[in-house]
C-alpha cells in the first residue's frame, strides 16, 4: 500500500469527524480557532476550505453566512461533507488534492483555508506547491490560513505515551518525519510568510499543552474549563506556548 492509499485508508475511519469534539481537550484546537476566525474574517465572504476533512469548519462558516466551498482529498472526507443535513448550505464540494486546484481559477476567493495538507506532505517542493496553489486561487489582500503540526510536541507526546524510545522519538526533530504526518520545523511557517511575502498577521499555537494536560483538562466542570479556555486564549499567541503546541495556525494576508 502507497502513501496515498494509506492516507485514505486513515480517513476512511471516521476520525476526523468527530477528533474536535471527541472531548473538552481536543475541543481547545477547534474553540481556539473558531475564536480567531471570528475576529479576522471579513463577514460575507467568500471562502475556500480546501482540507476541510468532516466539514466542521465549513459548516461553522457557512452557518454564519460566508459562502463556503469545501473540499478534500478524502473520497470519505468529501462523502461526509455531502451527507450532512446542511449540505445546501455550502457552493460546492470537491474531491481534490491541494497541489492541483485547477478546478479554481485564479483570485477566486476572499479566504483560504488550508487546515490540513502541511500534515502530510513530506517534501519541501510538496508544502511549497501547496502554499503557492493556495494563494493563486486567493483575492490580492485575501487572507490565508494555514494549520500545521510542531515537532517537538510530537517527540514529548510519544515520550508521554512510551517513555523507553526517547532516542528513535528524538530523531523527529531533525527530519519532521512522524509516520504518515510532517511536523514543521522550529522557523519554518516564518520562512513561508518571507518566501510568499506574505503579512503575519497571527501565529497561533491553537491547543498549547493539552496533551500532556488532556485528563486532567476532561475533568474539569463547564466553569473551571471556560477558565482554562480564557487563560489558554490569553497565552496561545506567546512564542514559547506555539513551539510546545502540538498544531499551530498561520493567518497571513497575500499583499501580491
Amino acid at each position: 500500500m502507497n502513501f496515498s492509499e494509506k492516507l485514505q485508508e486513515y480517513y476512511s475511519s471516521g476520525y476526523e469527524k468527530t477528533r474536535l469534539t471527541s472531548d473538552k481537550a481536543h475541543s481547545i484546537e477547534f474553540l481556539t480557532t473558531v475564536h480567531y476566525l471570528d475576529e479576522i474574517l471579513p463577514s460575507n465572504t467568500k471562502v475556500l476550505d480546501c482540507c476541510a476533512g468532516g466539514g466542521i469548519y465549513s459548516y461553522y462558516l457557512a452557518e454564519r453566512g460566508f459562502r463556503v466551498t469545501a473540499a478534500d482529498l478524502s473520497a470519505y472526507n468529501v462523502k461526509t461533507i455531502k451527507a450532512d443535513k446542511n449540505s445546501e448550505l455550502l457552493d460546492g464540494v470537491y474531491n481534490l488534492n491541494v497541489l492541483d486546484m485547477s478546478v479554481f481559477e485564479n483570485e477566486n476567493f476572499d479566504v483560504v483555508l488550508c487546515m490540513g495538507a502541511f500534515y502530510h506532505l513530506k517534501t519541501e517542493e510538496e508544502r511549497k506547491k501547496c502554499v503557492a496553489e493556495c494563494l493563486r486561487v486567493l483575492k490580492k489582500g485575501g487572507l490565508f490560513v494555514l494549520a500545521y503540526i510542531n515537532r517537538n510536541p510530537c517527540v514529548l507526546y510519544q515520550f508521554w505515551q512510551e517513555p523507553k524510545n526517547i532516542a528513535k522519538q528524538t530523531e523527529l526533530i531533525k527530519t519532521g518525519d512522524n509516520n504518515m504526518f510532517y511536523a514543521v520545523d522550529f522557523d519554518e511557517i516564518d520562512k513561508v510568510v518571507e518566501e510568499f511575502s506574505l503579512s503575519k498577521i497571527k501565529n497561533i499555537g491553537v491547543d498549547g499543552s493539552i496533551y500532556p494536560l488532556q485528563k486532567k483538562i476532561n475533568s474539569l466542570n463547564k466553569k473551571r474549563f471556560n477558565d482554562f479556555l480564557n487563560y489558554h486564549f490569553l497565552v496561545c499567541e506567546e512564542p514559547s506556548i506555539i513551539g510546545n503546541s502540538m498544531h499551530g495556525l498561520l493567518i497571513a494576508r497575500k499583499d501580491n
